[in-house]
């Protein structure tokens, strides 16, 4: 892997990156600022400074409650016609029914939309609250895991929301044959974006569906991790069947290596030790 300093110096002029507090050691560069810094800096009227208006790109680590936090701080300093938040992204988080996730925080891309052909793409959404992120944050850089989860939560959207028939989004079983991931370029809490190249699909039985895929993460232009994945849809019933079988063979398996072991340790020698004084 390549290591890149995070690129913060192409934005707009006017443009700011707010990040989530969680990166507060990214927001030591120029032009970014965590949740609570922002907030701060409008509550003692640094911020925004000049006559412009101002344009805050939201990054990684930032929800809608905090954006809200946000707006109410700079209307109550009367700041609200200054400064224009660009927080898209966040009202267009994919659903549980496509993202196969129960809580919000932990689902880490918008919705997809199709680019043309079989490209599509989504915008990465950490949320400061995720799974991965609340137990390993070091330095400036996010984990690796994350792109890989969001590549993965990619390739069940796409199939979900635009190859598998309506009847089978929401009830499908998706099972992960193969996933190769590369790593390029740090990934930072700027905006990134998530793609997916579906370059073959087909149906072999009326019960499922396989999908070959290339899938990368990009930040400023350039492709912090690519992947490939083979995987398999499955239709619900079909699958729990499948996987309660070899849950079976997989306890008949360890009973018998259990019962293999205790035999042997019966039949094995008892070791008498002599002390001589």
């Amino acid at each position: 892997m390549s290591h890149e300093s995070p690129q913060v110096d192409d934005a707009r002029p006017g443009t700011l990156f707010l990040v989530g507090d969680v990166f507060a050691e990214f927001a030591h560069h120029e032009g970014v600022f965590t949740v609570s810094q922002l907030a701060r800096q409008i509550r003692n009227g640094g911020f925004p400074d000049g006559a412009g208006e101002v344009r805050v790109s939201v990054g990684q680590g930032v929800s809608l409650f905090d954006v809200q936090f946000v707006r109410d701080t700079l209307a109550r300093r009367g700041l609200s016609d200054r400064v224009v938040i660009d927080d898209q992204a966040l009202h267009t988080r994919a659903g549980r029914e496509i993202a196969h996730k129960h809580r919000p925080e932990n689902v880490l891309i918008s919705q997809p939309r199709p680019v043309g052909g079989d490209w599509y793409e989504a915008d990465l959404l950490v949320d400061g609250d995720n799974e991965v992120m609340t137990d390993h944050v070091t330095g400036q850089h996010m984990q690796g895991m994350l792109a890989t989860e969001a590549g993965r939560q990619m390739f069940i959207a796409v199939a979900e929301q635009y190859y598998l028939p309506p009847e089978a989004v929401g009830s499908s079983y998706f099972v992960i044959d193969s996933f190769a991931t590369r790593y390029r370029n740090f990934l930072f809490p700027l905006p990134a974006v998530v793609r997916c190249h579906v370059l073959a699909h087909r149906t072999p039985h009326r019960t499922r569906m396989t999908f070959h895929c290339e899938l990368s993460v990009s930040q400023g232009g350039s492709e912090t991790a690519g992947m490939e994945v083979r995987f398999t849809a499955f239709d619900t019933q079909v699958s729990h069947a499948k996987e309660t079988k070899a849950a079976q063979r997989s306890l008949q398996d360890g009973v018998a290596l259990a019962a293999a072991a205790g035999a042997a340790e019966a039949a094995a020698p008892v070791r008498t030790e002599v002390r001589t004084s």
